[in-house]
């Protein structure tokens, strides 16, 4: 059963049971009516027993699976943060170390090349066969 589902059924169980408080309180005020007043207020209170154990029962079904479900998500979100961070600080780390090599005059260690220089930087270190090989089938299982 969703989430959604157990708080609308313990609205509908709730409401019932107002329902049924309701109309014994209409009861009771009858006038002229043989009905027992005591024996009703006794009924009141049983409904109202009974509403509130159900309550505590179904709150703490719920608060098991929340719970869970809590867990579970924090987990997931948490390595989801460290992949997001590794990969953040990565560039934290290169952008640090590059401020560095600029502020003592050095040249960058890191950079990206324009297409030309990475047409150039192709042709003189073309790649070796195996490479090829293992790109060209990585390349074949991605495709659907």
């Amino acid at each position: 059963m969703q989430k959604a589902q157990y708080y609308e059924a313990i609205l509908l169980m709730n409401r019932g049971i107002d329902e049924a408080v309701h109309g014994l309180e209409r009861l009771k005020r009858l006038k002229g009516s043989r009905l027992d007043p005591e024996y009703l207020d006794e009924r009141l209170v049983l409904f109202e027993e009974q509403r509130a154990r159900l309550n505590g029962y179904f709150c703490n079904i719920i608060e098991i699976e929340e719970e869970h479900d809590a867990t579970l998500f924090e987990r997931r979100y948490r390595e989801y943060r460290e992949e997001i961070l590794d990969e953040v600080q990565i560039y934290r780390d290169v952008a640090v170390v590059e401020r560095r090599r600029r502020i003592e005059g050095n040249a960058p260690k890191v950079r990206f090349l324009s297409e030309e220089e990475q047409r150039e930087w192709e042709r003189q270190y073309p790649k070796a066969p195996s490479d090829t090989e293992n790109q060209a089938r990585d390349e074949a299982e991605r495709r659907p």
